[in-house]
């Protein structure tokens, strides 16, 4: 159990602690892990079924994290009063940032065409269109379409950031759903969101090295696997099913994955979360804590 912690974190404390937190729950977490991705086979149910394992994993991470260890028996009880608004909540945390990012991008694209006519005109370069076969030999167009391509590409992340921790406070806190989940994501957030995105990018920077192993498995194995197939069935049927084989080994592998990753992700989530409110509230919230005794 992580001791109580008081002092407040920087973004190396947090991934560093966070890996603790994995390592010394490695068993328990996987193993919720590993049933959340084996209801995702199930449409709809299934789907709830994963995230709220997901806020299952980040309820326990939270009581280490404060000192105020729960059993999983416990927390799975409470994670089933608000089983239906876990999915909810992905779904509109998914729906939002799409909006967002539509909006964003529509918004960005015409600001861009605007730019482009005003300088083209102060410097006379309407007389020389863009080369349609290779539009970067435009100067203006470069300097105007560069900026505004790294701008879309990780405004994804910036919109995300704001919901990152939207299922913690539907885990933890007492009397909430998922619109209050929402808002007090974005509550809590407001004017971190360069630090949530640091947090976020070095955490990805340490898991790199496991995704970059599952693609050389994939690149590898598939290989391996057809000449083993051709072995034990027919060469003709392996070649003719390529694409099949290949998806299948792809999900395999990204299932593996995301079972080893999704506990680390959900812990970062938890001390973010716990984080934040003692920066800002002195951990002065509401958290249903009691333990269930043991009938005699």
């Amino acid at each position: 159990m992580l001791p109580n912690l008081t002092q407040q974190f920087n973004i190396g404390n947090i991934v560093s602690l966070a890996s603790y937190l994995y390592r010394s729950n490695f068993k328990k977490f996987s193993r919720l892990s590993l049933f959340a991705h084996l209801w995702l086979i199930v449409p709809i149910y299934g789907w709830a079924k994963f995230y709220a394992f997901a806020g299952l994993i980040s309820r326990l991470a939270f009581s280490e994290i404060s000192a105020q260890p729960e059993s999983s028996k416990f927390a799975k009880i409470q994670i089933k009063k608000r089983f239906w608004q876990f999915l909810i909540t992905a779904i509109l945390v998914i729906l939002i940032c799409l909006l967002q990012f539509f909006i964003f991008y529509i918004g960005i694209s015409i600001i861009a065409g605007i730019i482009y006519g005003i300088l083209a005109t102060i410097f006379g370069t309407i007389s020389q269109p863009i080369n349609q076969a290779n539009p970067f030999d435009n100067t203006i167009f470069r300097i105007i379409i560069i900026p505004i391509a790294i701008a879309v590409y990780f405004s994804p992340l910036w919109f995300y950031s704001r919901f990152f921790i939207t299922d913690l406070p539907l885990a933890i806190e007492d009397d909430t759903n998922f619109i209050g989940a929402i808002k007090r994501s974005r509550q809590l957030t407001k004017g971190l969101t360069w630090r949530i995105i640091a947090i976020i990018f070095i955490s990805f920077v340490i898991t790199l090295p496991i995704q970059i192993l599952g693609w050389l498995i994939y690149s590898k194995g598939f290989n391996i696997l057809i000449q083993l197939i051709s072995l034990l069935l027919s060469g003709d049927w392996a070649n003719e099913n390529k694409v099949f084989i290949s998806t299948l080994l792809l999900i395999i592998l990204n299932l593996i994955t995301s079972i080893i990753l999704m506990p680390f992700w959900q812990s970062i989530k938890s001390l973010v979360y716990y984080d934040i409110i003692c920066r800002r509230e002195g951990f002065d919230l509401k958290i249903n804590t009691v333990q269930i005794s043991p009938k005699p």
